[in-house]
C-alpha cells in the first residue's frame, strides 16, 4: 500500500506552512567580471518582478578577498529598474583584479523607492521592502554572493 500524502497537506495547512515557494521579487544576479586597466569590472543583471517599477535602487556591497578578508565597502547604484524588465547594470573597481574577489556580501540596500499606488507597489517601497523581497545569486564559479 502506498503512503497517503494527504496527512502531510493537511498538516502544512494547519501549520502555515507555504504549499510552494514564492518566487523572488526582486533578483540580483553576478553574471559576469572582466578585468579593465583600471581594476575588474562586475556585471550584474537586476531583474524587477515586484508590482511597480523601482525608480532609483542603491545597495551596499562589501568585496571580500578568496581568503575572506574585506577589501573594500561599495555602493552600487543600480539607478531605475523598471517592473518585468531585466536590466544590466556594470560597476568598475578600480585597483583590484577580478581574481581578488572571493565573495560579495550585500550588507544593505541604502535607496530604494518607486512609482504605483497600493499595496507592495511602488508607495510602499522603500530599502526594507527591497531588501525583504531580494534574492542574490552568482553566476561566477569562483565568486559567492550573499545577502
Amino acid at each position: 500500500m502506498r503512503p497517503s500524502v494527504f496527512p502531510l497537506l493537511i498538516a502544512a495547512v494547519l501549520t502555515g506552512a507555504p504549499l510552494h515557494a514564492e518566487a523572488p521579487l526582486l533578483t540580483l544576479e553576478l553574471n559576469a567580471v572582466a578585468e579593465q586597466d583600471s581594476g575588474c569590472r562586475i556585471t550584474f543583471v537586476a531583474t524587477n518582478a515586484l508590482a511597480a517599477d523601482i525608480s532609483a535602487l542603491v545597495v551596499e556591497a562589501v568585496i571580500f578577498t578568496p581568503d575572506g578578508l574585506v577589501d573594500r565597502l561599495a555602493l552600487l547604484d543600480f539607478q531605475s529598474l523598471p517592473q518585468s524588465r531585466p536590466r544590466v547594470r556594470q560597476f568598475d573597481l578600480p585597483g583590484l583584479t577580478c581574481d581578488r574577489i572571493g565573495q560579495v556580501l550585500i550588507n544593505a540596500v541604502g535607496t530604494c523607492a518607486g512609482t504605483g499606488t497600493g499595496p507592495g507597489t511602488g508607495t510602499g517601497l522603500d530599502p526594507a521592502a527591497c531588501a525583504a523581497a531580494m534574492t542574490v545569486y552568482s553566476r561566477i564559479e569562483t565568486i559567492t554572493i550573499s545577502g
